[in-house]
C-alpha cells in the first residue's frame, strides 16, 4: 500500500493561502506568490521535486471546500493529470469527469475517503490536499510523509496550515531538504 501524504506549499509563517481566500480568489490576496516557485521561478531542482511527485501520486483526498474553491480554476483540465480525486463532502454530487481527472464526491466520513483513495492508487501514494483534510489527517495519525515547500515569503494572514490538529507532539525525520531561488522543499517521515 502506497503511503498518505500531505503535499502543499506554505509561507514561512505557516499559511497555505492569503487572507481572503474563497471562488475567485483561491489562494486569498497576495496567496499566488506561494506557488511561484512551480510556475515562473521553477528551477531544475523545483521540476524534479515535481516529477518525483506526480510520478508516485496514485490518488488524491481534498475536501469540499478546496473543491469548491478551486473547481473554476481549474477548469476542463485540472492539476492531477490521468487520476481520482476523492472530495470529502457532507454534501452529496455526482461524479465528475473533468479531462482525464475523475472527481468522486465521498459523504460517508475521511476513512472511506481514505479507503477509496488507497484501492484507486493501487499501491501509488495518495496524496492529501488542502488545510483542513491535512488537519484532520494528521489529527487522527494517518499521515505518512509531508512534503513541505516553504515559499520565501511571510504573508501574515490567511489560512494556516497547522492548527486544529490536537496537542500530541507528532515527531519527524526529515528525509530530504532542496533548497531553491523561490521555495525550500522539506520532506519528512512521521515517526510511529
Amino acid at each position: 500500500m502506497g503511503k498518505v501524504i500531505i503535499d502543499i506549499t506554505m509561507s514561512l509563517d505557516g499559511f497555505v493561502t492569503g487572507p481572503n481566500d474563497g471562488p475567485g480568489n483561491g489562494l486569498g490576496d497576495g496567496g499566488m506568490v506561494l506557488h511561484q516557485w512551480a510556475r515562473e521561478r521553477r528551477t531544475d531542482a523545483d521540476m524534479e521535486f515535481l516529477t518525483d511527485s506526480e510520478n508516485t501520486l496514485g490518488a488524491t483526498v481534498l475536501g469540499r471546500r478546496t473543491f469548491d474553491v478551486a473547481e473554476k480554476a481549474w477548469g476542463d483540465n485540472p492539476p492531477f493529470e490521468e487520476s481520482t480525486v476523492f472530495v470529502l463532502t457532507h454534501r452529496p454530487h455526482e461524479t465528475l469527469q473533468r479531462g482525464p481527472t475523475t472527481f468522486i464526491f465521498v459523504t460517508d466520513g475521511m476513512e472511506s475517503a481514505l479507503e477509496q483513495a488507497q484501492a484507486a492508487a493501487a499501491g501509488k501514494s495518495v496524496v492529501l490536499m488542502g488545510a483542513n483534510i491535512s488537519q484532520q489527517y494528521l489529527k487522527t495519525g494517518l499521515v505518512d510523509e509531508m512534503m513541505i515547500h516553504v515559499a520565501n515569503i511571510v504573508l501574515g494572514a490567511g489560512r494556516p496550515l497547522f492548527v486544529n490538529i490536537g496537542d500530541q507532539q507528532i515527531k519527524l525525520e526529515r528525509i530530504q531538504v532542496i533548497p531553491t531561488p523561490a521555495a525550500t522543499h522539506l520532506r519528512y517521515r512521521i515517526v510511529r
